[in-house]
């Protein structure tokens, strides 16, 4: 692995430490769907504010 792509995914696993933490305090499965539903809000919108909706929507019809 490339220096750059070793330093991106090191900064990827520090940035989720704290979603990770929050996914363990869900209670129950009623609660992990509360959390992953206002996740999928939360990123939708930080892709439609970083590289717009045909941007976002693009990225997403690629990955299927």
């Amino acid at each position: 692995m490339d220096k750059d792509k070793k330093q991106t995914v090191q900064r990827m696993t520090e940035l989720m430490k704290p979603i990770e933490r929050q996914i363990m305090m869900c209670d129950d499965r009623h609660d992990l769907l509360m959390m992953a539903s206002a996740m999928m809000i939360a990123v939708k919108d930080i892709f439609d504010n970083e590289i717009g909706e045909e941007g976002r929507k693009k990225m997403f019809k690629e990955l299927t």
